[in-house]
């Protein structure tokens, strides 16, 4: 009975898993657009690189932990951007990999900026070593073998990325537009989907408050993501000194209430964000919550 209810509960997750296709919940999207939207690459007209790392739930014991590595930049007179990014993602038993490749074009004059973008990306999705060593494990198990030799997907996303006059910026994406299946394996999911059935848009604005010296930029985000209906934050970022000091706070209310604060610093060309969230779920009151990092070297043309 209780190998039988080992194999049952690793079919039964990665099968869930499989039809969730769940996407990284970054929270600092807004300080790099590039994570969310193919249209904002190269949008610094410079190279950025970036690291980032996300501990969701972080006192749980197997709760998600995602890094991500990426690289955008512009070239010909900055009207070509590229980008490239590589993340991991760990929940429990189950490994998500990923390594995506973005192309952009900008239009455009002195006030108005627009980019439009493509990605493709590959996925795969397979069982960790934990799933091997535990005494429940019978070697040889055709069901689990199948789910250790994992899933791998193609997808494509577009997005438009836009400013005006430096101040206010919008952008919209399809994520995983185009979806396809590489390998067969006996698990169902939800492979074919239709265009534009998920989506995300940012609006923001940014303004300056020259009495107290710092720079202040609203901002929404709006998306409707596989495993994640229907979801809005509202942010708020300062920055002090130019951008020396940053502060900021989210509020997000949909799929899950939540409400995050971030604070940062930019040395030369090097800038450092931390981000702390607190969810309004019941589950709170036995975790530490959700902490980000990230690091990126953004080098001008």
């Amino acid at each position: 009975m209780r190998y039988f209810l080992f194999t049952f509960f690793i079919v039964c997750l990665f099968a869930t898993v499989s039809k969730a296709q769940e996407q990284v919940d970054y929270t600092q999207y807004y300080l790099h657009p590039v994570l969310i939207n193919p249209a904002a690459a190269g949008i610094h007209n410079g190279h950025q690189f970036l690291i980032n790392y996300r501990n969701n739930w972080s006192s749980f014991s197997g709760a998600p932990r995602a890094y991500t590595l990426s690289y955008d930049g512009s070239l010909m007179d900055d009207r070509v951007g590229l980008g490239l990014m590589v993340s991991g993602r760990t929940f429990g038993v189950e490994n998500q990999f990923k390594a995506r490749a973005s192309y952009s074009y900008r239009f455009g004059g002195d006030d108005w900026k627009w980019s439009a973008g493509l990605s493709t990306e590959y996925e795969r999705y397979s069982l960790g070593n934990e799933a091997f060593t535990s005494d429940l494990y019978e070697p040889g198990d055709p069901i689990v073998q199948a789910a250790a030799e994992g899933i791998d997907y193609f997808d494509l996303t577009a997005g438009i990325y836009g400013s005006f006059q430096e101040s206010f910026y919008f952008g919209i994406a399809a994520p995983q537009m185009v979806r396809a299946r590489i390998n067969e394996v006996d698990f169902d999911d939800d492979s074919n989907v239709s265009l534009f059935q998920y989506f995300n848009l940012l609006l923001g604005y940014s303004f300056d408050v020259p009495n107290y010296g710092m720079q202040v930029e609203p901002s929404v985000f709006i998306k409707r993501l596989r495993n994640i209906p229907f979801q809005v934050d509202f942010n708020l970022l300062t920055k002090f000194f130019d951008e020396q000091l940053m502060a900021g706070v989210t509020y997000s209310v949909g799929a899950g209430d939540r409400m995050g604060f971030l604070i940062g610093t930019r040395l030369n060309d090097v800038r450092l964000y931390y981000s702390y969230d607190l969810s309004f779920q019941p589950f709170q009151d036995y975790s530490n919550g959700s902490h980000e990092f990230s690091l990126s070297v953004l080098l001008k043309d």
